[in-house]
């Protein structure tokens, strides 16, 4: 592969990528950018766009948009850079594994495009000397990373012993105290608040005399009583007290109020662990640190008596051991296992749990020594359907339209049902992979969703209206000169731009698209420190919904969904659930159920009627009241919250 050099032609067009995980001021993305721009301006290269992950770990991709973004550019077709500038090789990520960090610049350099380091002493030399000394760079930083994971695990746990708490806010009842080297008082903390010297050391004091007489009040309804803790939560709610922010306890905080060993005065600490962006891992009782802190709270007989409560409630950790026990006492019960008497079992995990532990519902079966009795496996029109068929056919499919999805499935004749297939291979990904199919991820899936609807035309139109890039970001910029910020909460909040999930579909990310409408870029510690100062003034614009009666799990606006329906109906005439489903500016037909109860209900809000009896379609009168409208009739519509 050729190298990048300057030519006659004019310098190398280049991206460069910023990376930094905390305000670290050698690696502060301002001091990168400004090493990147020497290095460009002295060897050739024209910086033509910016990549930026600020407070973003580089153990991995998780959470770095920036350089996923990055990276799926590069990989294109028709991308606007041939180069990516990076300050150093940590910058580009201290990955545990140094293979993943060569995989990524490997892709980027089968594609054509140069990764060229420019503070490091090779630059963008590809000699075999420079490829061993960047793998051993790349092993160090790594190396770092764990050895700086290692020091603060154990600085931690050295200051829990002294009984200083590690960690930020408390559970309802309990309040944080600054104190300085000596143990003194300096200043009980609020929620949000931290120390500023490192000097300075936080204990854990208990809170005002009403909150401990509510802690008290919980465990007795609890223990006492015997109510459960959806019924002291309500009973809480009608005596009206309230928790942080004035909003009634909730379940979750009344059942970390009785787990707590604060209730009786002990600071606990190390009760799990979690290193280097791995899982959550819950550390055995002896590896905990426990020190006193103040007098009980509540009896410690009676905290007992409220842990051994909890545990019966507990469901059993299910392990493939203890689920084949239970499924062969079932088995000697009823004689028989299916998918029904699972799940009505009550000493049996469900088949879900059931087939994550074993792939599908046979091979628990198998393991348990049941064999089911034969039954004719039936998928579309009554054929029978062998598992040699069903992946031969996954693979016509996937290499005809290039993805596997339910929808598809239902639609080919060459493949039974979706819920044939996840019944006999336990998921749909387990029969992908039999067929030596690759699996996506959830995020490649959307960026896949995301290049499809915009290849269709449909991304460029957000609640009916036409969104160009440019006026995109006119909008941002005109938000910002508005409020003086801009934060995914204000986008999603505010009605004059679309929201931050649809900036980060157009542009990669938010951040992106701050750079395109040359709008500032705060650093994590700048827009935490500017949301703390607009909370202390009354101005913080808080998480909720963006619409009246907005259901906070649908991603779909009712009135939106009716629009597209008459815009369906109006195209193809008659409308069903396939087409529907076929659509790719509407979500399935299933979402639709889910918002309105049925599809005849949805036809009947969108305003369709029954042109044969059954099938529904839009009236002929009608027609004319869909003739598309101004922008800004639109506009109007959607800013006053106006429905169909």
């Amino acid at each position: 592969m050729a190298r990048n050099r300057p030519s006659m032609d004019g310098p190398i067009r280049a991206a460069q990528y910023l990376r930094m995980s905390s305000d670290n001021q050698r690696y502060s993305t301002e001091n990168q950018q400004n090493a990147i721009a020497e290095y460009a301006q002295a060897h050739g290269y024209d910086v033509v766009a910016s990549y930026i992950d600020a407070g973003k770990s580089g153990l991995s991709l998780k959470g770095r948009d920036a350089l996923k973004q990055l990276l799926s550019d590069a990989l294109a077709v028709n991308r606007p850079f041939d180069a990516i500038l990076v300050l150093d090789v940590s910058r580009w990520g201290r990955f545990q594994n140094p293979d993943q960090a060569a995989h990524y610049e490997f892709l980027c350099r089968q594609a054509g495009v140069h990764v060229v380091y420019c503070g490091e002493p090779f630059g963008e030399d590809v000699a075999p000397i420079t490829t061993i000394v960047k793998h051993l760079k790349r092993v160090m930083a790594g190396e770092y990373s764990r050895e700086l994971s290692v020091k603060l695990a154990r600085a931690h746990l050295q200051q829990a012993q002294l009984g200083f708490r590690q960690g930020g806010s408390l559970i309802y009842g309990f309040r944080r105290l600054l104190v300085d080297p000596e143990r003194r008082p300096r200043q009980v903390l609020n929620r949000g608040e931290s120390k500023a010297l490192s000097s300075d050391k936080v204990v854990v004091i208990p809170g005002p005399p009403e909150e401990l007489a509510v802690i008290r009040r919980i465990f007795r309804l609890y223990v006492r009583d015997g109510l459960s803790v959806p019924a002291i939560a309500e009973r809480l709610a009608r005596s009206g007290v309230t928790g942080y922010r004035g909003n009634p306890l909730r379940k979750w905080t009344i059942r970390h109020i009785l787990q707590n060993e604060l209730c009786i005065g002990q600071l606990t600490y190390n009760l799990t662990s979690k290193r280097l962006q791995g899982p959550t891992l819950r550390n055995p009782a002896p590896a905990w640190t426990r020190f006193s802190v103040f007098e009980p709270i509540v009896p410690i007989r009676q905290f007992r008596r409220a842990q051994a409560l909890l545990a019966q409630e507990r469901h059993p950790r299910w392990d493939k051991e203890t689920i084949i026990s239970a499924l062969q006492r079932l088995l000697a019960q009823k004689g028989r296992l299916s998918q029904t008497l699972i799940n009505a079992a009550e000493d049996t995990p469900c088949s879900e749990t059931v087939t994550n532990w074993f792939g599908s519902l046979d091979a628990a079966y198998a393991a348990a020594g049941y064999t089911p009795p034969p039954q004719p496996q039936f998928g579309i029109n009554g054929k029978y359907w062998s598992e040699k068929a069903v992946l031969a056919g996954l693979r016509k499919l996937h290499a005809a339209r290039g993805r596997i999805t339910n929808r598809l499935i239902s639609g080919s004749a060459d493949l039974p049902s979706p819920t044939h297939i996840r019944r006999h291979f336990g998921s749909l990904p387990e029969a992908m992979r039999q067929a030596g199919l690759l699996v996506p991820s959830h995020s490649e899936k959307q960026l896949d969703a995301w290049r499809r609807r915009r290849a269709a035309g449909v991304d460029q139109y957000y609640l009916g209206v036409r969104w160009t890039d440019v006026e995109l970001l006119r909008a941002l910029k005109r938000l910002h000169k508005r409020y003086g910020y801009i934060s995914n909460i204000l986008l999603n909040r505010n009605h004059d731009t679309p929201t931050a999930y649809y900036y980060a579909k157009r542009f990669g990310s938010v951040t992106m698209a701050r750079l395109l409408a040359r709008v500032p870029v705060e650093t994590l510690s700048q827009s935490t420190t500017a949301a703390w100062k607009r909370r202390r003034a009354g101005k913080l614009i808080e998480q909720g919904p963006r619409y009246p009666f907005q259901h906070p799990g649908l991603r779909y606006r009712s009135d939106e969904i009716l629009i597209g329906l008459k815009r369906l109906a109006e195209r193809v005439g008659i409308i069903s659930m396939h087409r529907i489903d076929d659509d790719p500016t509407l979500p399935s037909a299933a979402t639709v159920i889910g918002h309105f109860g049925s599809m005849k209900e949805a036809y009947r809000l969108a305003g369709l009627v029954p042109l044969d009896g059954r099938r529904f379609g839009i009236p002929h009168a009608c027609s004319s009241d869909l003739a598309p409208t101004g922008r800004r009739r639109r506009t109007r519509a959607f800013r006053s919250g106006i429905t169909i």
